[in-house]
């Protein structure tokens, strides 16, 4: 069978070798100008073990103290669990969204676990780091952490400025704060995933030289100038300040493309017939082209029997036959005269069905500041609770370009649920069937603010309100949520904890038998554990033992072996089955229960014991 490509285009192994290097550490392999491959050592090294490393960390940048830190706290040990919240969800049973309540870097460790590799598109509207935003690196430097940086191998003196730019505005925190959510969120993008970035000009510098590294300045996509106000402001020292930016990046920008936006009137209005063409509207489009080819440089007759040539260093874009061709075909203008310069006509029917976006969105096409001010206003009966909301029309710009009917959307950094809400929104518009995922801090309200005041404590209370108002709105397709509180893992803490400093208390709370409550939260957890998503259908099969979830048997207690044998024998499609064992106190079930899953063709490795 004969080849299709010349032997000299494959691949050798080495470029798959590079390839896969690539995707797995984007900053620290490339290939210079002469084709050679270069690995950086020392940011490999980062990536594996980061207390080896020896990177200088002198000031912001791709380089800044703490920065090594920041990458050891995303992959650090995760010490919290998941808390359901079933009566601060919505039609908990039906939905396939989620909205989280916590810390978001301890939500993406979790989030890690079962939606890797899961997630489509993402989008946050994280801290701009002014003075007005309110953000402070985190504050709490105890003596854990000045451990973990003498650990990381930091000198004294950089832990005493680590220490020093807790709860202060710099660069350097922010980029500390923002790096490891990046790195989790790499993680959890699908091959031809997406993230969208809203950000100002006060780190957009920044963030563009963090992300490259993250994800790969080969796979920046654009940076979006988004038109945020419709007037200007006149009381601005310098310039009136009228965008915020979007930085765009994808996994893998090779297999990566955004949907096409639909044709405008005022785009085929371009399109005219001044000829009366049986194809329809065309447009004339520039024969000549700057690549120049001698043998695409030739003379042309027009019907008037003047002769031009190309512009001065150019030539035609097709060559003398290929012209002929078009002429005969009528696919060439000459002008009402038959005396100007050829050019090619270009049908209307022929344009592909929609046109690539551009980087600058007007307000016109993607909604500014005050549109997104009257949305939360007129959902909240005329009041307004949260100060920097994002307008749903920009969110529903970004999930047409970049989701199909059925993908999950993630934003950590929910604020008022804006992204909730141009999901349930665009899912109407189009029959989708597109999944949220939304994190949220419990972050308290102003004291003396008019959310306080309405009974709003949090901006979580916030967000939760918005999305249930806006579903409310909206009235069909999946307007529900499941809730889930991304608490202390009380057990892990005590784990952590030496015996001689242990209370009475500790080892009271260590050695209760978890209450009803806690079986729920127990099972939620396991799903993580099984990579099975939060949305997943529980089938409760004996109440406080025993559980059907997918493919997976979870077992939360002591039972009968002939029952659960019994049980086995009903199941179709089973795959696993996990056992948490802490709650079951028979000894001879266990022993039994290899046996008893292999008589209905389970083989004892797909049998798990967790806890």
């Amino acid at each position: 069978m004969p080849l299709n490509k010349n032997v000299i285009d494959e691949q050798s192994v080495n470029d798959n070798k590079y390839k896969e290097l690539k995707r797995l550490f984007p900053h620290a392999v490339s290939i210079d100008e002469n084709g050679k491959y270069l690995i950086d050592r020392e940011k490999l090294q980062m990536d594996l073990e980061p207390s080896l490393a020896e990177t200088k960390e002198e000031g912001y940048g791709l380089n800044w103290v703490g920065k090594k830190e920041a990458y050891h706290t995303a992959f650090s040990k995760n010490q919290k669990v998941l808390k359901p919240l079933e009566e601060q969800s919505k039609d908990w049973g039906a939905t396939g969204n989620i909205l989280l309540k916590g810390d978001n870097l301890d939500a993406l460790k979790i989030l890690r676990q079962n939606y890797f590799e899961a997630i489509k598109m993402i989008y946050i509207d994280p801290p701009y780091n002014t003075k007005n935003d309110g953000f402070v690196y985190n504050d709490n430097f105890t003596e854990t952490t000045e451990e973990t940086l003498d650990a990381l191998g930091y000198d004294k003196e950089y832990v005493d400025y680590i220490e020093n730019i807790q709860g202060a505005k710099t660069h350097s925190g922010w980029l500390s704060f923002m790096y490891p959510r990046l790195l989790l969120a790499k993680d959890l993008l699908k091959e031809d995933g997406v993230i969208f970035i809203s950000i100002d000009d006060n780190e957009v510098a920044q963030l563009r030289l963090l992300c490259d590294e993250v994800f790969g300045e080969e796979n920046f996509v654009a940076s979006i100038i988004w038109e945020k106000k419709y007037s200007p402001s006149n009381d601005a020292k310098w310039f009136s300040d009228n965008h915020d930016y979007v930085l765009i990046y994808t996994k893998n920008k090779e297999i990566w493309r955004p949907r096409l936006l639909p044709r405008t009137d005022e785009q085929n209005k371009r399109y005219k017939n001044p000829d009366n063409d049986s194809r329809g509207n065309w447009k004339s489009g520039d024969l000549s082209v700057k690549t120049y080819s001698e043998s695409y440089d030739y003379s042309i007759k027009l019907p008037s029997g003047k002769i031009v040539n190309p512009p001065k260093n150019k030539c035609w874009r097709v060559s003398k036959s290929k012209f002929q061709e078009l002429v005969k075909d009528n696919r060439i203008w000459f002008g009402s005269d038959g005396n100007s310069t050829p050019s090619i006509k270009r049908f209307l029917t022929e344009v592909q069905d929609g046109t690539v976006p551009l980087t600058i969105w007007k307000y016109t096409d993607v909604g500014h500041n005050q549109d997104a001010t009257k949305e939360l206003r007129d959902l909240f009966d005329g009041n307004i609770y949260f100060d920097t909301p994002k307008p749903t029309k920009l969110l529903n710009r970004i999930l047409y370009l970049s989701t199909k009917s059925n993908d999950i959307i993630l934003d950590f950094f929910a604020g008022s649920g804006t992204t909730a809400h141009a999901v349930m929104d665009f899912n109407a518009k189009d029959n989708g069937n597109r999944k949220f995922i939304l994190v949220q801090w419990a972050e308290e309200t102003p004291e003396k603010s008019e959310a306080r005041k309405a009974g709003y404590e949090t901006i979580f209370d916030i967000t939760k309100e918005r999305i249930d108002r806006a579903g409310e709105q909206i009235g069909q397709g999946d307007i529900g949520f499941r809730t889930f509180e991304v608490v202390e893992d009380v057990k892990q803490k005590l784990y952590q904890k030496p015996l001689d400093q242990a209370s009475q208390e500790d080892l009271l709370s260590f050695s209760q038998t978890p209450s009803i409550e806690s079986h729920e939260e127990i099972l939620y957890n396991l799903l993580v554990a099984e990579s099975l998503s939060l949305s997943s259908k529980v089938e409760v099969l004996m109440e406080q033992k025993l559980y059907r979830v997918e493919n997976v048997l979870f077992i939360l207690g002591s039972l009968n072996i002939d029952e659960l044998v019994t049980h086995l024998k009903a199941l179709n499609g089973l795959e696993y089955i996990t056992v948490y064992s802490p709650l079951v106190d028979n000894d001879k079930f266990t022993l039994e229960l290899e046996s008893a899953v292999e008589q209905v063709g389970i083989k004892g490795d797909k049998l798990r014991f967790r806890g």
